[in-house]
């Protein structure tokens, strides 16, 4: 705040001052007959000079200030553009042995063939997106891929098709292609609302939260701070509903806890610091208790968000 005060007084100096010097107006008699000394001649345009930078200094002063925030989601290192899936290879037809007609001796009968296998049964969708998640933690991009591509193909009901949008959102930010995840998100959102309004439990719940949080993600990339407010603003309201019931589940207690810090930054960032100190402090509890029943998993976490209590309580006690 110091920082945005000088900004501010010392860019009103600078744009007065050439406003008067440049000889565009006058605001009194204080600089009327300001000698420049050997930048006389030039007195114009030294005074366009200290205007713009005054109206810079004022611009940067006002303009919201962005920060990078933390994630405690790794990025997934996938694209868009994914490889299509291999289609499966035919087994070899096994020639029948053929006798030469001008052989008089009668040919040994040919070995029984053993049984082939038969062609392994395709994956389901649920068995694909197991595996998606398995590959992307030994980092086998490329076989990642091309299982998305196959679960894309498979993908039926509203809740496949929710999930898959997202995993698409997920590897196309994680790639850069704000685009491209804005619209798998959107997707993503439309399908689970479907699943939700059919059958409103928990499970949906947090596959519609998690679909408005990637919505928040990119809108926050974007610089569209309402949308991404509004984005995480539902998703945390969808993750209380569950009641205290995403005690017994890890992952869901993490989800609540990077969605209260990201809540959090957006309204720092709109000044309404006390507010974004209440859900940090609710994150950073969630985030104990995580790291208490595993230190390992959870322990970065705790750590980064204590940091940013940390330094959340030092900026409002100034």
């Amino acid at each position: 705040m110091l920082a945005r005060l000088v900004g501010i007084v010392l860019g009103l100096i600078l744009a007065t001052s050439g406003y008067v010097v440049a000889g565009w107006g006058s605001l009194g008699t204080w600089a009327a007959h300001l000698d420049l000394g050997p930048f006389e001649p030039h007195r114009s345009n030294v005074g366009m000079a200290a205007a713009i930078v005054g109206g810079v200094l004022i611009a940067a002063a006002l303009l919201p200030r962005r920060r990078p925030k933390r994630r405690k989601r790794a990025p997934m290192a996938f694209g868009l553009e994914l490889e299509p899936a291999a289609a499966p290879v035919a087994a070899p037809s096994v020639a029948t042995p053929v006798r030469a007609a001008a052989d008089p001796v009668q040919a040994a009968p040919a070995a029984p063939q053993p049984p082939q296998a038969p062609p392994p049964k395709p994956k389901t969708f649920s068995e694909l997106r197991a595996h998606l998640v398995s590959l992307s933690r030994d980092e086998a991009w490329a076989e990642a891929a091309r299982t998305l591509s196959a679960m894309r193909t498979l993908a039926r009901s509203d809740e496949e098709l929710a999930i898959v949008h997202r995993d698409l959102g997920d590897f196309a930010r994680a790639q850069g292609q704000m685009d491209d995840a804005a619209e798998a998100y959107d997707h993503a959102v439309y399908y689970a609302r479907q699943v939700r309004q059919a059958r409103p439990t928990d499970d949906s719940a947090e596959l519609l939260a998690g679909a408005l949080s990637g919505v928040g993600d990119v809108a926050e990339a974007e610089g569209r701070l309402d949308a991404a407010l509004s984005a995480f603003e539902e998703a945390l309201a969808l993750r209380r509903s569950r009641g205290g019931r995403e005690a017994g589940d890890p992952t869901a207690q993490r989800a609540l806890s990077v969605n209260l810090e990201r809540l959090a930054d957006l309204r720092e960032d709109r000044g309404h610091r006390m507010r974004a100190l209440d859900l940090y402090r609710e994150s950073y509890d969630i985030a104990g208790r995580l790291a208490a029943a595993d230190p390992a998993r959870f322990g970065p976490d705790l750590a980064a968000t204590r940091a940013r209590l940390s330094e959340l309580e030092a900026r409002i006690s100034t």
